[in-house]
């Protein structure tokens, strides 16, 4: 084998790695709500730039500090919609990288921002970024329309 067969070979083997990861990160955090998992696949410092508040508020877009912040954040979706699923529809990754397109589906039965349960099934596409290191979520950034999920929600944006 080429030294470049042998790069390119650990290359797909980290991105192999990184993927799992962020399958956990899908199926064990947030389709269980197995809070515990962030502690092993977060990084102390991570960051998350995604839309919706880990505070509760609507704002447009702001960040999630620590893992304590991802817990509270994953707590507020699971509170608003107890049977929320995230489908994983691509997953791609290059080194460090993993791009993940992702179907979330809920029932909001639970109070979420400051809206009321109203009942309303959700159904959103985002897109994820994350830098993974050393097995760990370093950082992420996260994209989903929340003026569409308002509506679905009969709510007001």
């Amino acid at each position: 084998m080429s030294f470049d067969g042998i790069v390119r070979s650990e290359r797909d083997s980290l991105s192999q790695s990184n993927k799992a990861v962020l399958r956990r990160h899908f199926e064990e955090v947030l389709n269980q709500g197995k809070l515990d998992v962030i502690d092993e696949i977060y990084d102390v410092g991570y960051v998350l730039d995604a839309p919706v508040q880990t505070d509760g508020s609507a704002q447009a877009h702001g960040l999630t500090l620590g893992r304590d912040g991802l817990k509270r954040r994953v707590s507020l979706f699971r509170t608003g919609f107890p049977d929320i699923h995230f489908a994983v529809d691509l997953m791609v990754a290059d080194e460090d990288r993993v791009v993940v397109q992702y179907t979330f589906e809920g029932t909001h039965l639970g109070q979420f921002l400051e809206f009321e349960p109203t009942g309303n099934t959700i159904s959103l596409t985002g897109i994820m970024i994350a830098r993974v290191s050393e097995g760990r979520v370093q950082s992420a950034f996260s994209v989903f329309d929340n003026g569409q999920m308002m509506q679905q929600l009969n709510a007001r944006t």
